[in-house]
C-alpha cells in the first residue's frame, strides 16, 4: 500500500549503475520524498548516494520509478 501523506509520497525505485571499474550495481528500494519532488529531483538524490558509495564517474544503465502502489 502507498505511503501518502500531505508531506510525504513513497516511491518504488530501480537502478543498475556501472562504475569505470566496471562493477555492476542493480538495486531496488522504497523512497519517500516530500510531495511535489520531481523524477529528476529523486533521481539526483540517488545517484548522490550510489556516488558516495562507489565514488564519480559512475554510469546509470537503468533507473525506473513509479509510485509504490498498483
Amino acid at each position: 500500500m502507498t505511503t501518502q501523506t500531505a508531506q510525504t509520497t513513497e516511491f518504488h525505485y530501480v537502478t543498475t549503475v556501472q562504475t569505470c571499474e566496471g562493477v555492476l550495481n542493480t538495486r531496488d528500494g522504497l523512497l519517500t520524498v516530500p510531495t511535489g519532488f520531481t523524477r529528476a529531483e529523486c533521481f539526483n538524490h540517488l545517484l548522490g548516494q550510489l556516488i558516495e558509495e562507489y565514488g564519480a564517474p559512475i554510469s546509470v544503465l537503468y533507473f525506473a520509478l513509479e509510485p509504490n502502489q498498483l
